[in-house]
C-alpha cells in the first residue's frame, strides 16, 4: 500500500512539474530569432573595365651617345563581368626601345578579379594571373617566361565611369620574386 502511494504521488508530482514548466514556458516573452544577414546582390551597372597599369603608355625620343633613341611603352588590362562578383580578362604590356642597346617585349597574363564589395565600381578586389612574363637572362636580353601575379587593390570611384585604382601585387616568374606598387592606376568602365 505504502510503495502504491509513492508511486502515485510521484507521479503527480512529475506531472504538476511538466504543467509549471510548461507555464513558465507561456509565460516568457517570445525570444527573437536573429537571422544571418543576407547578402545584397552585386551591383555592376558596366560589362567591361580598361584599366591603365601604372598610367603606363608613352613615347618618348632622345639623343644618348649621338645616337637618336625612341621608347614606346603600353600597358593595360581589360576585364568583363562574368558572375555578379567575378571578372575575367588579360592583362598586356608592350615595351619598345630603339637606337643603341634597343629592345623590346611583350607580355600577356589572363587574370581573374574577385570583387568583395556590392558596388564593384568602389570596391576592394583580389586579382590573379598566368601568362608569359620578361625576365632578362644571363647575356642581357630579354626573355619570355611563364609566370604567375597574385595581387589586390581598391577602386575609388573619381566619376561615373573613372575610378582611381591602386594596386600591390606579387609576380613569381623565373625563380624570381617582384612586388609591385601601381599607384597610378586609372579603370574606366564601359
Amino acid at each position: 500500500m505504502m510503495k502504491s502511494a509513492v508511486y502515485i504521488l510521484s507521479i503527480f508530482t512529475m506531472a504538476f512539474s511538466f504543467n509549471a514548466v510548461a507555464q513558465k514556458k507561456a509565460s516568457r516573452p517570445a525570444t527573437q530569432v536573429v537571422s544571418a544577414p543576407v547578402q545584397q546582390s552585386y551591383y555592376a551597372d558596366f560589362d567591361w573595365e580598361l584599366q591603365t597599369m601604372n598610367t603606363g603608355g608613352g613615347l618618348s625620343s632622345f639623343k644618348a651617345g649621338g645616337e637618336t633613341n625612341t621608347v614606346i611603352e603600353a600597358a593595360a588590362s581589360v576585364v568583363k563581368v562574368i558572375r555578379s562578383n567575378i571578372q575575367a580578362g588579360a592583362e598586356a604590356h608592350f615595351y619598345n626601345q630603339s637606337g643603341s642597346g634597343g629592345s623590346s617585349y611583350f607580355e600577356i597574363l589572363g587574370v581573374g578579379v574577385y570583387n568583395f564589395d556590392n558596388n564593384l565600381k568602389d570596391s576592394f578586389y583580389a586579382k590573379a594571373g598566368l601568362g608569359m612574363l620578361n625576365v632578362i637572362n644571363d647575356k642581357f636580353k630579354n626573355e619570355s617566361k611563364v609566370g604567375f601575379m597574385v595581387g589586390a587593390g581598391k577602386r575609388i570611384l573619381l566619376m561615373d565611369k573613372v575610378a582611381y585604382t591602386p594596386e600591390g601585387r606579387l609576380v613569381v616568374v623565373d625563380g624570381g620574386t617582384r612586388f609591385q606598387i601601381m599607384a597610378l592606376n586609372f579603370s574606366i568602365f564601359y
